[in-house]
């Protein structure tokens, strides 16, 4: 892929950090000497312009790294003090890129640090403390800069622009939805996604970004230009986060276009749109290499970003709105045309002696339009020109969908998709509004069923994810992926011929069988992905208890790697990430002493181990991730059919009861059914001749389905196959041949996917049958 690599999954602690070039081999290559930063020219600035007052710094990356194992990063201030900075977690790019996010000790606790480093540029925002606007990091010209702020000098250039287009077709609905009143009982749907769930093609919106020359000079050229835009993506992602909002933004191409910078945002929304919202425009062929982009890489949005000259872009953004006018159920797929926005980042200078600037959050604000979330009502008009209010007044996607201002008796606070006078004293919050966050100064962030932006995007992030299908695959998302592109394969293994191989699936079709030697009397114990890297890895046991581990590689399996020896009674159950870091783990049981626990995994070595008592007579009878939380959690049937689940929080395990099902019935597997971000119990009745699922939400089962089961079928693998982020499961019989069940999020649609012969035997351990 050209550009930006595809964002990767955030994630908890991992040691070491697996990017794609070593730690400090970059502009942030000072060493650690127990701080961030240092300043350079004896802590004096060496220019001033405008609101800003520039520091010239040397910044350690192994300080940063360092941060991710003791939890704790120093940074020094101008004035002479520091600020320590808890770690809370990082997100990594496949490109090197990556960042860190954590929370000021002792500071406000609502402020959160973001600091993205690249190989030529680092870009963050660290708090300060409360009534201080926070330490910038910038990269300028190849020298990274500490950068302070005068408040009393800076000014939105949002102030006194527009950065909402109605789409074509909600033009009627706009309307329509002006003269609803705005105590309508609302119905709402079912959250598509768990919180915090792990990214899967349900819950990521993939982004495109066509970016200018003098957004990349700027920058430091292309390289810094990315690390930029991954910063910016991240902002918005903790934006997310924060708000309770079940999704990701996800950069899967970014590609430079000669687009001139000097235009309106919205005359470039309409030119790169083809459209300004009643008639079609012609597109310049300096925009079609963003538009080329968008269709090859399957984004879901695509942005143009700009360096921000003021007065000329007329404001710092501007995108559709996405579903205006509360009218046919919010966002549809049908609105995909209209996937456009158009944002200028950075500052300048003003003729009456201000700095005009475009905050790090105008990227996830209009995308927030896209999705069809709409500003505070205030500020949220269907003629800009007319007050705010009663027929003016401009719906978003529902009649719930807009941003929070309050004047000073409620908290004098602006959400970041409402507008705000910072000038005049509101205090801005990175947060969608959302009533059941308290993040606002300890005030909600939100009014129910009046201003809840986080609502609605929960409801509308799954259908803009459907803009595009999904063609950069999501590192991680499939546990039994071999060559990494988001699609789970087949591993087969033939004692016989001391063989084993692999089918690499798209869908039902196969796309590479090869097979290679395996050491005899081997056999395969677990799979998983114990790297992070995105592709399955195996792991193999000796009948002397030996384990050995196999990674997956870009040209497939490589050579095993001594793991150790583990003692008599005790059998590798299941493998999956118990902490959370991106990683499996292993999964023991020893029925004989009664003890359960894991083994915390990177690759070949053992980080961590954990072990306590297991209820006598209980069995694991599957994993997954239960409650969409990324942690491992435990599926445990005892002796009277009960199950019960153990819920992991990344170290120990909290046990509730599911139910029961009849003696014929087994739990085979487990698997997201529904994209929903929650694996669901797959049960099977070989008496009865039946097979369904349970749709979990933690222990509690929100709904079931049953099928009728081919006689003498039994499953043998289980996983994402067509990589839609839903559930498939193989089939098998005496026959020897495999028949798939490729899931649609309710049913499921057979198609036949070959046959085998011989000693040869389809292998996923996560399936069980005990």
């Amino acid at each position: 892929m050209r550009g930006v690599a595809a964002s990767g999954a955030s994630g908890a602690l991992k040691s070491p950090l697996p990017t794609a070039r070593p730690i400090g081999k970059s502009i942030a290559n000072a060493p650690d000497r127990g701080q961030l930063i240092s300043y350079a020219n004896k802590g004096e600035p060496t220019k001033r312009e405008g609101a800003y007052t520039w520091y010239p710094i040397a910044i350690s990356e192994a300080h940063a790294f360092r941060g991710l194992a003791s939890g704790e990063m120093t940074v020094p201030t101008p004035e002479g003090g520091q600020v320590k900075v808890r770690y809370e977690r990082h997100a990594e790019e496949i490109d090197g890129n990556w960042t860190w996010i954590g929370r000021v000790v002792g500071g406000d606790p609502l402020q959160e640090a973001i600091i993205t480093f690249g190989e030529k540029a680092v870009f963050g925002s660290i708090p300060m403390g409360k009534g201080k606007l926070p330490l910038s990091l910038q990269t300028r010209q190849g020298q990274v800069f500490a950068v302070e702020t005068d408040p009393s000098l800076v000014v939105s250039a949002n102030t006194g622009h527009v950065d909402m287009l109605v789409p074509e077709a909600s033009q009627l609905r706009a309307m329509a939805g002006a003269t609803a009143s705005q105590s309508a009982a609302v119905s709402q749907g079912a959250v598509a996604v768990a919180q915090g769930a792990p990214q899967t093609a349900a819950n990521t919106i993939d982004v495109a970004i066509g970016y200018t020359p003098e957004f990349a000079a700027d920058n430091g050229g292309a390289s810094g230009a990315a690390t930029r835009l991954v910063y910016l993506i991240q902002v918005g992602n903790q934006a997310f986060t924060n708000s309770q909002i079940n999704g990701y933004l996800r950069i899967v191409n970014a590609v430079q276009v000669s687009y001139t910078n000097s235009t309106a945002n919205a005359t470039a929304l309409n030119e790169v749109t083809g459209s300004n919202g009643s008639a079609q425009v012609a597109v310049p062929p300096s925009l079609v290499p963003l538009r080329t982009a968008r269709d090859q890489y399957g984004a879901d949005i695509a942005i143009l970003v700009r360096k921000f000259t003021t007065p000329e872009n007329a404001g710092c953004g501007v995108a559709w709105l996405n579903g205006a006018g509360a009218q046919n159920g919010g966002v549809r797929v049908s609105d995909a045309p209209f996937g456009y926005a158009v944002i200028s980042d950075g500052y300048d200078q003003g003729t009456d002696g201000k700095t005009y600037y475009c905050a790090d959050e105008t990227l996830v604000h209009e995308a927030g339009h896209l999705m069809g979330a709409a500003h505070d009502r205030a500020n949220s008009k269907i003629n800009p020109n007319n007050p705010p209010g009663g027929t003016n007044l401009l719906y978003g996607a529902y009649t719930y969908s807009f941003g929070l201002n309050t004047d000073a008796a409620n908290g004098n606070f602006f959400t970041l998709d409402a507008y705000g006078d910072e000038a005049g004293g509101d205090t801005p919050y990175r947060v969608f509004s959302n009533p059941n966050v308290t993040i606002c100064g300890g005030r909600a962030c939100g009014v129910a069923n009046s201003e809840d932006n986080a609502r609605t995007l929960n409801q509308t992030i799954p259908v803009v994810a459907q803009f595009r299908a999904t063609v950069v695959p999501i590192v991680g998302s499939a546990k039994n992926d071999i060559n990494g592109d988001g699609k789970d394969d087949l591993v087969w293994h033939n004692a016989t011929l001391s063989s084993y191989g692999y089918w690499l699936l798209d869908g039902a079709g196969i796309t590479h069988a090869p097979n290679v030697p395996s050491a005899p009397g081997l056999t395969i114990a677990a799979q998983g992905d114990f790297t992070a890297d995105g592709r399955m890895d195996l792991v193999w046991q000796s009948p002397q208890r030996d384990l050995y581990f196999v990674p997956a590689g870009a040209s497939g399996f490589g050579a095993g790697v001594y793991i150790g020896t583990y003692p008599a009674g005790w059998k590798v159950v299941a493998a999956g990430d118990v902490d959370g870091d991106g990683r499996a783990d292993l999964i023991w049981h020893n029925a004989t002493t009664r003890e359960y626990g894991y083994w915390i995994m990177n690759g070949a070595t053992r980080i961590k181990t954990y072990s306590t008592s297991a209820a006598a007579g209980y069995n694991i009878a599957t994993v997954g991730d239960f409650n969409g939380d990324g942690r491992l959690d435990l599926v445990w049937v005892g002796p009277t059919n009960d199950i019960i689940l153990l819920t992991g929080n990344g170290n120990t395990f909290t046990d509730a009861k599911i139910g029961n099902y009849p003696d014929a019935g087994r739990i085979f597997a487990s698997g997201d059914v529904n994209g929903d971000g929650r694996d669901d119990l797959l049960i099977h009745n070989k008496v009865t001749n039946q097979w369904g699922y349970w749709l979990m939400n933690g222990a509690a089962i929100s709904g079931s389905r049953g099928f009728s089961a081919a006689p003498g079928y039994s499953a043998v693998s289980v996983g994402d196959y067509n990589g839609d982020g839903i559930v498939d499961v193989i089939w098998s019989s005496a026959a020897k041949d495999l028949q798939m069940l490729a899931g649609n999020g309710s049913t499921f649609v057979h198609v036949t996917l070959g046959s085998y012969s011989g000693d040869w035997k389809p292998i996923d351990k996560s399936v069980n049958y005990n």
